[in-house]
C-alpha cells in the first residue's frame, strides 16, 4: 500500500476518441504496453499494462487537459485536500468517488503544477516494484523549486534531501520524487519517468512516430534519461535507463 504523498498512479485525459486511440497506440508501441478500454460511462478510461501490471491510463473527456497527472496517495482525502489548500494549493476537481475504485481529487500546487490525490478502495494504483516499461520515478519541474519543496513537505509530511542539485522529498529514508528547475519557458509539471532497457531504440521509435526529443541521454543518479513529447498531444514524459 502506498504511503501518504507517494506517487501511486498516472493518467492523461484527452478530448477526442481519435486522440485517445492514437495516443494509446503510440504508448503501446513504444513501451510494449497492452490496453483495455472501459465503457463510455468511464470516459473510455483505457487501462495500460505491462507484463500484467497496471502502469497508466488514458481517458477521454470534453474537458481533458492533455497532460500527464501524477496521483499522490492518501488514506484521508478530505484531510489531504484541506492541507493542500492550507499550504497554498488549489483543488479544482473533487473529491469524488470513482465507482468502487477509490476517491480522487485534482489540484494545482503553489508554483502551478497539476497533481492528483488518490484514496484507494478496490484499486490501489500501480505496484511500486521496479520493472522495464513501468513508472520508476517522478520529477517536478518549475521556476521556483524551493517553493514547491516547501509545499509538498508541509502538505504531505515529507522531508527534503539534496540530490545532485535537485531536491528529493522523502519519508523514513525512502524518496518519493525529485524537484528541480524547469528549462526557461517550460510550464511547471510533474513528469513520470518510465524505465526502459534500451534508450537508443526507444528514442528512435519516438522520432519515427513523430514525437519530439527535448533532451537526450542526460546523466541522472544511477543512469541516463531522455525527455520527450508524444506526437499526438505533445505531453512530456521522461524515459530512463539504469547504468549497467
Amino acid at each position: 500500500m502506498a504511503r501518504l504523498g507517494q506517487p501511486c498512479w498516472i493518467d492523461i485525459t484527452v478530448t477526442s476518441a481519435d486522440d485517445r486511440e492514437r495516443l494509446v497506440a503510440f504508448l503501446c508501441d513504444t513501451f510494449d504496453w497492452t490496453a483495455e478500454v472501459n465503457g463510455p460511462e468511464t470516459g473510455y478510461y483505457t487501462m495500460l499494462r505491462r507484463d500484467g501490471f497496471d502502469v497508466a491510463a488514458v481517458g477521454q473527456q470534453a474537458q481533458g487537459g492533455g497532460q500527464w497527472v501524477t496521483y499522490l496517495a492518501t488514506d484521508d482525502i478530505d484531510a489531504s485536500v484541506a492541507r493542500v489548500r492550507a499550504h497554498g494549493g488549489q483543488v479544482f476537481m473533487g473529491p469524488h468517488t470513482v465507482m468502487r475504485a477509490g476517491t480522487m481529487a485534482v489540484a494545482l500546487d503553489p508554483v502551478g503544477a497539476v497533481f492528483g490525490l488518490w484514496q484507494a478502495d478496490l484499486f490501489a494504483g500501480f505496484d511500486d516494484t521496479i520493472g522495464s516499461g513501468r513508472p520508476e520515478w517522478f520529477h517536478h519541474g518549475s521556476p521556483d523549486p524551493q517553493a514547491a519543496v516547501d509545499f509538498y513537505c508541509a502538505a504531505f509530511d515529507l522531508s527534503p534531501r539534496d540530490d545532485d542539485g535537485d531536491t528529493t522529498v522523502e519519508r523514513d529514508g525512502r524518496g518519493f520524487f525529485s524537484l528541480g528547475r524547469n528549462i526557461a519557458g517550460n510550464p511547471p509539471d510533474i513528469k513520470p519517468v518510465i524505465l526502459v532497457d534500451d534508450l537508443d531504440s526507444i528514442e528512435e521509435a519516438i522520432t519515427a512516430a513523430g514525437g519530439e526529443i527535448y533532451a537526450s541521454r542526460i546523466p541522472v543518479p544511477g543512469g541516463v534519461a531522455t525527455t520527450f513529447a508524444d506526437p499526438i498531444v505533445q505531453a512530456p514524459l521522461i524515459i530512463s535507463m539504469n547504468s549497467a
